[in-house]
């Protein structure tokens, strides 16, 4: 029982114990900010890295696609050279259309639309990584399809 009452004594001193900390206003501002840039740091390597293995995972799936097409090497440069082409398309389409709709919007709409619009693309990224279509899956379907 005594140690069960000191446990609990001590887990509701411990979140005291931080207001007790000397010089903590100044020093907790300037430890939050170096926190923060190196966070900012770390999201911009890790995007860096996911845009990396993004690439690499696409192209993996593109070869297997064009591997079950037969297609030939002249037949794969004009499909990748029209898959490339339409991607730029469809990327300055979104830019243009959130550069319409943030215009619409006050400043601070602004951060919060900026803020959901990577939490959504964040979201999608997360979502292909855990979709990501193996080639098993593919073939099954086709396979079930054929039969």
């Amino acid at each position: 029982m005594r140690i069960k009452t000191t446990a609990l004594f001590l887990c509701a001193l411990l979140p005291l114990s931080v207001w007790a900390m000397p010089g903590e206003g100044q020093q907790g501002q300037q430890g939050q900010q170096n926190m923060q840039g190196q966070q900012m740091q770390g999201k911009q390597g890790q995007q860096q890295k996911n845009s990396e293995w993004n690439q690499e995972k696409m192209q993996k799936r593109q070869a297997a696609w064009f591997d079950r097409l037969e297609l030939t090497a002249e037949q794969r440069q004009v499909f990748q050279k029209e898959m490339q082409e339409h991607r730029q398309l469809q990327q300055k389409a979104r830019t243009a259309h959130h550069d319409k709709l943030r215009a619409v919007l006050t400043d601070k709409q602004r951060v919060t639309f900026d803020q959901e619009t990577e939490k959504m693309q964040q979201r999608m990224r997360n979502k292909m990584q855990q979709s990501d279509k193996s080639p098993r899956s593919g073939q099954n379907k086709r396979s079930n399809a054929e039969q």
